[in-house]
Order: structure tokens, then sequence, then C-alpha cells
């Protein structure tokens, strides 16, 4: 169980706040090249780039550059070829700035609910001794908040694990 006095998260964001980032994430989405949603299917099918893969493009378009002319097919677009490596280095900055605020979501996610269960445990082990003890008006909690545990398989009506 996390310290009781440890409350990392006391805070509720604004309505406001939460509007800015819903706005925030909207002008993302409306920036993103159209038609760019892929099915199952397709991202299966797709060739990833990884590290190797990108210089071998980016050699190409060099080499097809420099050294092509003559030797390249007319249906070949290089300026289309540029364009694909230059939204694909854009846009991985891009991920890479929204996977650390993904992560730093998550991260808030698990501490305010680490916190929340831990406090929702001595709740509970508070109206468990209260009830135990014979105190008027506990047993009725008491018995609503067990069910949880009793839903686990957990006949003790305690707490087995303390973690979120």
């Amino acid at each position: 169980m996390s310290n009781l006095s440890e409350n990392r998260i006391n805070v509720v964001l604004a309505a406001a706040d939460i509007t800015a980032i819903n706005t925030a994430i909207a002008t993302i989405l409306s920036k993103v090249p159209a038609n760019t949603t892929l099915t199952d299917e397709q991202r299966l099918s797709y060739n990833a780039i990884n590290v190797a893969n990108k210089v071998f493009a980016e050699d190409c378009y060099t080499e097809a550059q420099q050294n092509g002319s003559g030797i390249m097919p007319g249906f070949i677009n290089l300026t289309n070829m540029q364009n694909d490596l230059t939204v694909f280095d854009q846009l991985d900055l891009i991920e890479s700035a929204l996977n650390n605020v993904t992560q730093r979501i998550a991260d808030a996610k698990r501490i305010a609910g680490h916190e929340g269960y831990g406090q929702a445990n001595v709740i509970y082990n508070a109206f468990k001794t209260a009830n135990d003890s014979g105190i008027p008006n506990a047993k009725a909690s008491y018995d609503k908040l067990k069910v949880r545990f009793e839903a686990q398989g957990n006949s003790t009506g305690r707490p087995s694990n303390t973690n979120p």
C-alpha cells in the first residue's frame, strides 16, 4: 500500500483545460494528412520502415537524383518520393513527442489510480474493523464494500492486492 501521507496528484483538471487539450488534439488530427487511416489488414501488409530501410530509401533517392538521368523510367516521381521521406521525418518527430505525452498521461493515471485505490482500501479496512468491533452503522457499508473482494473468490473480505 502507498504511504498514506503521499499524495502526488491532488488536482482536478479545469473544464477549460480539458477543452483546450481536446481542441489541441483535434487540431493535431486535422493536420495529419488525409486518407492515412489503415485497416488492420493494411497495417500488417504495408512495409514498415526501420532505420536500415530509411537509409536505403534515402540512398536510392540520392542516387536516382544524382545519377538517374537516362536510367530511371519516367513513371518514377522523385518529388513524390522526397515528399514521402520528408513527411515521414516530420511525423516521426511528432510521434515521438506524442508518445512522451501519452506516457506522461499514463503515468499520471497510474499515480492517481494508485493513490485512490490505496485510500479506498484504508476506508474499506476502517469499515471492516468497525464492523468487527460492533460499531453502529458500519455493517451496511462493510457488507456493500466486501462484495468487491468476494467477487474475486476472496471469502475473507480482505484486499488481496492493493495495486490498482
